[in-house]
């Protein structure tokens, strides 16, 4: 699925960087990336941004450092976010609506961010505090900032700024993300669902299961049945109750978030937890709550029960292997993923040791693979996603390309991220790791942005001490200063890629050669030398690695 990506990409990064051979790479079954790239793919999946030159000439020294790397970058205060990204590629919560929920005092820009951030703000104080994954859906208190504690009327730590602990008043248990108001804002349920949309996204988000992906076969009397008494249907057809004996007493939890009429403004919406509406179910399925044949007695109980789930585990590591090596898990893939389900659960459930083990495998660290099975699966080469080409230009520049107080690469209410093959978490759910048409447009437009930054910043007249432009002078040329320029050249490659151009790399020369021909038309040293840097960032090493 993934090897035309990875064979293209490889060899672009081949025949453009000097990449060692196979015969010098080859350990086993595996070619494995060089020490220099191990730790850029490392420092971008953990951190999301690149490493240091200083960290990277480290690893090329001593490449057994890898490791010691690998425990510096997972407490690295970056990784709590990279790790709520992850998450959400199976939570699906930021999808940048505000459920026409309100703040006073606050921005709508603020209150978007705060809404869309309630489950991201729970995982990272998992990762913070290392505290176990079951947390997601035991933790007896919700997050929020004072944005969202206004919207929510939530208690919240007074004079508190970031996002805190915090508690909801109206007397609604507490259980982690199935009791946040925003899950239900996100995954809300028509009158006669009766909430079986809701237990099929917490199916989805927490085992990795959809209902709706199971193979049914109904025969024509159930489909009639169903268009006339559907309730009749799903209770006595035994195809229907193949999903619905689970499903029904999961739905039955949430009736306390259940909405009757949307257009009523006096329902309040799913935010308003009602707990004279939590015995819904009586007059729906007629199906008491319920975790796959246990009884519950509430959200608490369910949220223990599904800590205690075996595919709960599974889903975890699932979620965190396919975004880490950009995969999609397919039976053959079972063996790989138990090792790391056996450090996960042998670590009570902790992320790091997790990441820790997938960071350090074969697998993760194979630029391609000898067996042509397991070729097939494999990304030997990784597409940047949207959060992390943000911050490897900011990184490498200080741009973040904004509009309105919202960076469009990671605000997945912009659309821009979609067409970097990330999510919306509405219309699309699912990244795409194949570089696209969209993908070149938008890199070309960030170039383009960011590289004026540079030229504007660098070049000023009062700056002494430019960031990148430290080898050349604004009134430089090629025929004044040539060593200058090649340096300059070779500089912004390796700042941008991370990878040193080789001795004899024909792009100096090209972009000394571009240099000349925009300054010849616009009569601009500034331009040209934008011309230069947005060419260094179009270059396909920077959203792959």
């Amino acid at each position: 699925m993934n090897q035309a990506r990875s064979w293209t990409l490889l060899a672009v990064l081949t025949l453009s960087l000097g990449c060692k051979t196979e015969e010098e790479a080859k350990q086993g079954d595996f070619i494995q990336l060089s020490p220099r790239e191990s730790l850029i793919r490392l420092s971008i999946d953990l951190r999301g941004s690149m490493p240091s030159e200083a960290e990277l000439q480290a690893i090329e020294a001593n490449p057994a450092l890898y490791e010691a790397f690998v425990d510096r970058y997972l407490d690295d205060p970056a990784l709590a976010e990279t790790v709520a990204n992850l998450m959400d590629q199976r939570l699906l919560m930021r999808t940048g609506g505000t459920y026409d929920l309100m703040a006073p005092g606050y921005s709508a820009e603020e209150l978007r961010v705060a809404v869309n951030n309630e489950q991201a703000a729970l995982v990272r104080r998992i990762v913070d505090n290392d505290l176990p994954w079951s947390e997601i859906v035991t933790a007896d208190y919700t997050m929020a900032n004072p944005v969202l504690a206004e919207a929510l009327n939530l208690d919240y730590p007074t004079g508190a700024r970031g996002w805190e602990k915090a508690k909801y008043t109206d007397g609604r248990q507490h259980a982690g993300i199935l009791t946040m108001s925003t899950t239900w804002l996100r995954y809300p349920s028509a009158g006669g669902n009766a909430n079986r949309s809701r237990a099929n996204a917490v199916s989805k988000m927490l085992l990795c299961d959809d209902y709706l992906s199971r193979p049914i076969v109904l025969n024509r009397a159930a489909v009639d049945q169903l268009t006339v008494d559907p309730e009749t249907a799903i209770s006595t057809n035994a195809s229907c109750q193949s999903c619905h004996s689970t499903l029904d007493p999961l739905a039955a939890h949430f009736f306390g978030f259940f909405v009757y009429d949307d257009d009523d403004p006096t329902e309040g919406g799913a935010a308003t937890y009602r707990p004279e509406r939590e015995e819904g179910w009586r007059y729906y399925s007629n199906k008491s709550p319920g975790y796959y044949g246990t009884p519950t007695g509430n959200l608490e109980e369910l949220g223990a029960l599904v800590a205690e789930d075996q595919r709960f585990v599974d889903c975890a590591v699932q979620t965190v292997w396919e975004g880490l090596t950009q995969r999609t898990m397919v039976g053959e893939d079972w063996q790989e993923l138990s090792g790391h389900t056996d450090v996960f659960m042998e670590n009570g459930l902790r992320l790091k040791p997790l990441l820790r083990s997938i960071v350090n495998s074969e697998e993760y660290l194979a630029k391609y693979v000898l067996d042509e099975a397991l070729s097939v699966r494999m990304a030997g080469v990784k597409t940047a996603s949207p959060q992390q080409l943000s911050n490897i230009v900011a990184h490498s520049t200080g741009f973040r390309w904004e509009f309105g107080g919202r960076d469009l690469l990671t605000d997945q209410g912009s659309g821009v991220p979609v067409l970097l093959g990330g999510i919306d978490s509405l219309s699309v759910q699912k990244r795409s790791y194949n570089p696209s048409v969209g993908t070149v447009f938008v890199q070309k437009r960030l170039a383009y942005a960011a590289a004026w930054h540079v030229v504007e910043r660098d070049f000023a007249a009062d700056n002494t001490q430019p960031e990148l432009m430290k080898w050349v002078l604004v009134e430089d040329t090629p025929d004044s200063n040539p060593e200058g320029f090649e340096e300059q050249i070779r500089q912004l490659y390796l700042h941008v890629t991370g990878v040193p151009l080789a001795a004899r790399a024909p792009e100096p020369a090209g972009l000394v050669t571009l240099w000349r021909q925009v300054h010849s038309v616009e009569g601009s040293p500034k331009k040209a030398w934008a011309s230069v840097i947005t060419a260094v960032l179009r270059d396909p090493t920077v959203i792959a690695y």
